[in-house]
């Protein structure tokens, strides 16, 4: 195994341990809320099986919903995806993904020049999984749930070093890297000023920043006893004015009046919302997710009361903003609440406005819905 330089590993512990972090609410002016798509974002990496109960042989299927926004009215641009997997099980401490390291760097060699990557060959075979993919997406799959795909077998040793919790249950970890490029995905010149190994260029081959380059990772559970965790489904998403749904054109989208107010004025981060009567419509969307909650075992095994999984939905947008983005669907204790929705103001500018919906639970299962609507 190639060792390391420190001052990579020390990038790179900087960098992913950004990747938990959001902005806080009220942290400046400039900072727009987290629900309002600007730039290149990853809104949700979904697993198949987010418990991936044993017998591994079908292994797991990711997916990936992203979106991009660029500034001054912009179009979406085509991206370069990179899935980095192999990491099984890695070493405990603060930051457990940071013992993935040694794979990921293995992994990002395959891309540079001569690497199997770079000749094609990524080939799955029986007894070697698929550890590194590339997925190049065009302009128009931006925002279409789950375009992007990478599917990794995992090794029947997974149990391996694998732990217990609490209630005495064994399980083990696998991850998965990724990265997104609205340009050329390439192994980093220098690692140590890059914070990761993968960077991306543009066509100038000048090193774009976050607004064209977003680095994650994703993780699934495989416990011993073979329980398994669902996606929680989301049946539809609605668009409404006060009672009723609004108007669809002629290509079936929901058809919206547009804010009249300024977008710089429109209500921002912690702003206070705008006074009543500035022509602005707000209508109420609602991603629909019935009672769907699953038992959670880990928590009955420790004593407490018979528990379900708790369940919430983020709502995201890439035009106007809302009044509450993030909405609990289903209390562990107090069960199902019902009521989720929230309200949207349009942009000012007319046009397709996308809205989502990615409705999570507390065992790591997502499920992400579109909505466009015309704005007129």
């Amino acid at each position: 195994m190639n060792r390391t330089a420190l001052p990579a590993r020390r990038a790179l512990l900087v960098a992913l341990s950004t990747l938990a972090l959001g902005v806080p609410c009220c942290a400046g002016a400039n900072f727009a809320p987290s629900s309002e798509v600007e730039g290149l974002r990853v809104l949700a990496v979904t697993a198949d099986k987010p418990y991936a109960a044993a017998p591994l042989g079908g292994g797991v299927t990711f997916e990936m919903t992203y979106a991009d926004a660029p500034a001054a009215g912009a179009g979406p641009r085509p991206v370069q995806i990179m899935w980095l997997g192999g990491c099984v099980n890695p070493p405990v401490g603060i930051d457990e993904q940071i013992g993935c390291l040694p794979q990921l760097l293995g992994a990002a060699r395959e891309f540079a020049p001569g690497g199997a990557a770079s000749n094609g060959e990524n080939e799955e075979a029986e007894e070697t999984p698929r550890l590194f993919d590339r997925d190049d997406m065009t302009a128009e799959q931006s925002g279409e749930p789950g375009k992007a795909k990478f599917k990794m077998v995992l090794p029947d040793d997974i149990f391996e070093g694998a732990r217990a919790t609490e209630t005495g249950s064994f399980f083990a970890t696998a991850y998965v890297f990724f990265t997104v490029c609205a340009g050329t995905t390439r192994v980093a010149s220098s690692p140590r000023e890059a914070g990761f190994p993968l960077e991306c260029v543009g066509e100038d081959g000048a090193v774009l920043g976050p607004d064209s380059f977003v680095v994650g990772y994703t993780q699934v559970y495989v416990f011993a006893d073979r329980r398994a965790n669902t996606n929680p489904p989301v049946t539809g998403f609605t668009v409404k004015l006060g009672d009723a749904e609004v108007r669809l054109d002629d290509e079936g989208l929901p058809v919206v009046e547009r804010c009249d107010r300024p977008e710089e004025t429109q209500a921002q981060g912690c702003s206070p919302p705008a006074p009543e009567g500035d022509g602005c419509t707000a209508y109420d969307i609602e991603a629909i997710v019935g009672d769907v909650a699953e038992r959670d075992d880990e928590a009955v095994g420790l004593g407490n009361p018979a528990a379900r999984e708790a369940i919430w939905v983020d709502y995201y947008t890439d035009g106007g903003g809302f009044d509450g983005a993030r909405r609990l669907v289903s209390d562990a204790t107090r069960g199902f609440l019902g009521g989720h929705g929230t309200t949207w103001t349009p942009p000012s500018e007319p046009g397709r406005v996308s809205l989502w919906a990615v409705v999570h639970d507390t065992r790591g299962g997502a499920s992400v819905v579109r909505r466009e609507v015309r704005v007129e």
